[in-house]
């Protein structure tokens, strides 16, 4: 009797299958922030968003392909006992559907790769970023939230609702609420305004001291090792798979800490490839990203911008004066942003260590 092999059932069901995770109401606190409840839910659901948003699709991949899930086929096959062609059909269908939900159960439960200690660590710190939003009677509407992530999936005009309601099921097929997805980029829009409200003054005042009289001749004067990280747009006209590709080098730059790593964590996302370029001019790059590579200080990432048909963003790994091998180049990144992450920090740090942080589950 002949049985459908498992590469073939697998590809399959990828191609065809939308599974819908189970998402438990259990809400157990996990934590209270000046008594505010961070629930086992909020930490679920936060670990789901960072596995959608960090490379999915290969950890879906490495899952469903090799030696083990053959072995567990097989395994699955024999105890099912057909009797014939039909039912080992009926048994193969029934067995892929297992083994994929069984993978994305495991893919969605890792978060990306992120601990679960270090979501819980990240939904403090969101919630005392709240708090203090609500104290300075600073408040981010829908209307604002909505119009942010339209920016981000690719909606203009006529087609902002369309793009944003795209946007929202994407991450919903895999269990990630809309409400989680607005509290993430509320609580990013509420800390902008809080830093600038308290800060403002200072972070203006830093610009006007610093006149901006560098020599553009000077630029030249300079040369870059940097990692380009790419990731494939298959259809620059969808919007959404840019927001989508958007997102993902987000996330990667959110993680970088070293050129040397960043080869292995651009493993894990579907098409993204990184690109070594070593004493390279800064008039060797494209036009739109010269300003961004100048910026960013040495152990840096770019914010990711749309290069023809992909993705980029530019990590620098090292900047020297020509002629100079040994001599860094003059750092100068930008004043403004340079301040408003001192303050950021700082005021921070100063939040947590006044809040009451209660810790009561894992």
């Amino acid at each position: 009797m002949k049985i459908a092999s498992i590469s073939y059932i697998i590809g399959l069901a990828l191609a065809t299958l939308v599974l819908v995770p189970r998402v438990t109401n259990a809400q157990n606190i996990i934590v209270l922030v000046n008594d505010e409840p961070i629930t086992s839910f909020d930490v679920a659901q936060r670990m789901r968003w960072m596995a959608r948003t960090s490379g999915f699709g290969e950890r879906m991949k490495a899952y469903l392909t090799g030696d083990s899930v053959n072995q567990r086929f097989r395994q699955m096959m024999m105890a099912a006992q057909p009797h014939s062609q039909a039912e080992a059909q009926q048994a193969a269908e029934r067995i892929k559907k297992e083994l994929i939900e069984d993978a994305k159960r495991r893919v969605l439960a890792e978060g990306g790769g992120t601990s679960r200690k270090a979501v819980i660590d990240v939904l403090v710190e969101e919630k005392i970023k709240l708090q203090a939003a609500k104290k300075l009677e600073i408040k981010i509407t829908d209307k604002e939230v909505e119009e942010n992530l339209a920016q981000r999936a690719g909606g203009e005009g006529d087609t902002k609702k369309a793009k944003l309601e795209e946007f929202y099921l994407q991450f919903e097929r895999d269990g990630v609420s809309r409400k989680t997805i607005q509290e993430i980029f509320r609580v990013q829009l509420a800390w902008r305004d809080v830093i600038r409200k308290k800060f403002g003054p200072r972070i203006a005042s830093v610009m006007a001291a610093t006149p901006d009289d560098s020599p553009k001749s000077a630029e030249n004067d300079v040369q870059y090792d940097v990692r380009i990280l790419r990731l494939e747009v298959r259809n620059t006209s969808d919007q959404k798979a840019i927001g989508e590709r958007m997102i993902e080098a987000e996330n990667l730059k959110n993680k970088f800490r070293s050129c040397t790593d960043l080869p292995n964590e651009a493993k894990l996302v579907a098409g993204a490839t990184v690109k070594s370029i070593d004493k390279a001019k800064l008039s060797s790059f494209p036009k739109d990203v010269q300003p961004l590579i100048s910026k960013v200080e040495e152990g840096q990432m770019t914010p990711p911008v749309l290069i023809g048909d992909a993705v980029e963003s530019y990590a620098v790994c090292r900047k020297a004066a020509i002629g100079k091998p040994n001599a860094p180049a003059e750092q100068k990144p930008d004043p403004r942003m340079a301040e408003y992450e001192r303050f950021s920090r700082g005021y921070l740090q100063e939040l947590k260590q006044k809040a009451s942080i209660d810790y009561r589950g894992t």
